[in-house]
This record gives C-alpha cells, structure tokens and sequence, in this order.
C-alpha cells in the first residue's frame, strides 16, 4: 500500500494561454486555410515548448514566425505562462 505521504510530489500542470488580441483576428481569420491551420500549429507548439521549459521564468522574449505567406512575430512570456501573438504581417509576391 502507498500512503499519501510516500508518494512522490508530481508538478502540478500549469495552464499556458495562447493569445491572439482582438486588433489582429480579422488578419488571421484572412489567411488561407492552411497557412491560418499552420499558424495556429505553431503558436500552440510553441507555448507547449514553453511550457516544458525548466528553470525559474524569464523575461519575455520575441521570436518570428516564417509561414507560407506570411510572417508572425511572436511574445512569449513563461513568468505569465502566455504567448501572444504580437505581429502578422502578408507577404505578397511580385510577379
């Protein structure tokens, strides 16, 4: 039998919230289907990424996103457990 004091102490699962602010949902919601689907694949692969990560929390920090497209530039912050969508912009091709 395995009492409660014996057991070990398991982490408990922290919530990370994946923000898209309301100024840029009509960009997002423009994008074609699979860049949109591609998009929200790696905003939330990354706040899993993030989440994972071990050592007390950081400053926030940016990275950049290239997709078929378009560009994404991206906030994540492990001291709040967010990661924002901070910047998408279309990229048109000359032709």
């Amino acid at each position: 039998m395995t009492l409660v004091a014996d057991a070990e102490p398991t982490a408990c699962p922290h919530a990370f919230t994946v923000l898209i602010p309301r100024g840029l949902r009509g960009s997002v919601e423009g994008l074609p289907p699979q860049t949109r689907q591609a998009l929200y694949s790696e905003l939330f692969r990354m706040a899993s990424l993030a989440h994972q990560e071990e050592g007390p929390p950081s400053m926030p920090r940016r990275a950049c996103l290239e997709l078929e497209g378009c560009h994404a530039t991206v906030e994540v912050d492990t001291s709040r457990s967010r990661l924002t969508l901070a910047g998408l912009t279309r990229i048109r091709v000359l032709g």
